[in-house]
C-alpha cells in the first residue's frame, strides 16, 4: 500500500497552473502548489525508473535548510523530510514518486472567509 506525504502550508509556493491541459493556456489559475511524495511499498509494483527513498533524499536534501527540494513543472517545491525518516529503515529501499498538489486561490479564499468550525 502506498504512503503519501504532502508538504505543510508554510512550504506552499504561489504559482499559476494550467487547469485545462487539453487546450494549453486557456485556463491559467493562480493558487498554491505543495510538494507531494508517494512511497511505493514492494507490492505496489512501482516503475523501476523511480528512485529509492535513499536516492531521492541523497539527491534532493538541501544541506543548509535540511529540506527536500525538487523542481516540478516550473516551481521548486520543498517538503520536510522528518516524516520519511520516521519510517522503518526498509523504506529507504522503496521507490518514490515526487509530485505536487495544487489548489486555486478561489477555494482558498472561500475557506478563509468562513467562520471557524463551519464547513461547505
Amino acid at each position: 500500500m502506498c504512503k503519501y506525504f504532502t508538504a505543510t502550508d508554510e512550504l506552499a509556493v504561489e504559482t499559476t497552473h494550467d487547469m485545462n491541459p487539453e487546450h494549453r493556456g486557456t485556463r491559467l489559475m493562480p493558487g498554491l502548489m505543495k510538494a507531494m511524495v508517494t512511497i511505493y511499498e514492494p507490492a505496489d509494483d512501482a516503475h523501476p525508473s523511480l528512485p529509492t527513498l535513499r536516492e531521492f533524499l541523497a539527491k534532493h536534501t538541501d544541506p543548509e535548510s535540511g529540506l527536500v527540494s525538487y523542481d516540478f513543472f516550473g516551481p521548486t517545491l520543498r517538503i520536510d523530510p522528518a516524516p520519511f525518516l520516521q519510517l522503518p529503515p526498509e523504506y529507504l529501499d522503496y521507490r518514490v514518486g515526487p509530485g505536487s498538489s495544487f489548489v486555486t486561490n478561489e477555494p482558498l479564499a472561500r475557506s478563509r472567509s468562513r467562520p471557524s468550525g463551519q464547513s461547505a
